[in-house]
């Protein structure tokens, strides 16, 4: 019941935002109402499964724009993720060697603090290597509260209307039962793909469920624009937790390091996707939160409030997690190698 009422109240702190155009208010709402009861002594209660409603409401969303979706319009997709890949490289080794030379951290810390994004990862390597990881994850943490505001600025204007109407084709038999479908079915196969450790796995099954049986049936299915709305609560929540976790003294002390390892990811891609986007002919603000190492939920919401091409997007950041969960380990498992050679 206290986790009912936490998600309510954020719920409607969103709402608030929403309604003074605040870009992704539900998102910032939720952060907002976890961060502002946390300095008066209580607490919000994240909802147990959170980030796989989250991730199954996104792929869902996005996957059933495929029924639509013209691959002749992506003829330069090869030479796009060619770039994101040169991006990735360009914001980890600049990251990398500053955190060495001008921060003084170890070559283990500085590896974990340069890795643009995936937090989770992240922390599983810290652990693995016994790494203190305070440092590491306020860094990514504000890194990944930065790049979320950066995305609502992005998307600022494209505040999505919570209190519209449900469609009422959404109602019938026909279009709740092929949804129910697709999430059992990306459920299930997400649970799999969870097992063998893959990032994102309700987000990368639902949405490949939802595109391969959207075209099977016989009219547009509907999904409701709510759905996503609440699966923002729920990250805001989740978000929030991320700054709640240290105290206001520890968060201060290591502010300036990770200000500047935000500072270097974020002029990165910025640089990248400007000279991306006037080579290529391809819209900024799409390449901007393609490539944007921030969190694949919160970048494919901006992109679903832009009515940008949010299906670009996320594929651009699962490519990301799956590099960033599997160079990394790749990497010590060598050195675990060396050593005993």
């Amino acid at each position: 019941m206290r986790v009912l009422a936490g998600i309510i109240l954020c719920f409607l702190v969103g709402q608030g935002f929403t309604f003074c155009n605040v870009p992704l208010g539900m998102m910032f709402g939720a952060l907002f109402t976890v961060l502002m009861l946390k300095r008066i002594g209580f607490s919000v209660s994240s909802m147990p499964g959170s980030i796989t409603v989250i991730q199954l409401s996104l792929g869902i969303s996005i996957g059933i724009m495929f029924r639509d979706f013209s691959y002749g319009e992506h003829r330069q997709i090869s030479l796009l993720f060619a770039l994101l890949l040169l991006c990735l490289s360009l914001q980890f080794t600049l990251s990398y060697f500053w955190c060495v030379r001008r921060l003084g951290w170890s070559k283990e810390e500085a590896l974990l603090g340069a890795v643009p994004g995936a937090m989770a990862a992240v922390l599983a390597l810290a652990s693995h290597i016994k790494t203190p990881p305070q440092k590491i994850v306020i860094s990514h943490s504000l890194r990944l509260i930065t790049l979320t505001f950066l995305a609502g600025y992005i998307t600022r204007g494209a505040s999505a209307d919570i209190l519209a109407a449900t469609p009422a084709v959404f109602f019938s038999g026909h279009n709740l039962l092929w949804l129910t479908g697709m999430v059992l079915a990306g459920y299930i196969a997400g649970k799999f793909l969870e097992r063998l450790h893959f990032p994102a796995p309700f987000m990368i099954t639902s949405l490949v469920c939802a595109a391969a049986l959207h075209p099977l049936s016989s009219q547009p299915l509907i999904f409701p624009d709510l759905f996503n709305q609440i699966s923002m609560v729920l990250m805001g929540i989740l978000l929030g937790h991320h700054f709640t976790t240290y105290s206001m003294a520890e968060f201060s002390r290591h502010l300036w390091s990770s200000v500047q390892l935000v500072l270097i990811g974020l002029g990165v891609t910025i640089i990248m996707a400007f000279i991306s986007a006037r080579l290529l002919d391809y819209p900024f603000p799409v390449l901007m939160l393609s490539w944007v190492p921030g969190s694949v939920e919160s970048m494919s919401f901006a992109a679903l409030a832009l009515k940008a091409d949010a299906s670009f997007v996320m594929a651009n950041h699962i490519i990301r997690m799956l590099l960033i969960h599997t160079v990394p380990a790749l990497v010590f498992f060598r050195k675990r190698q060396m050593k005993v050679d």
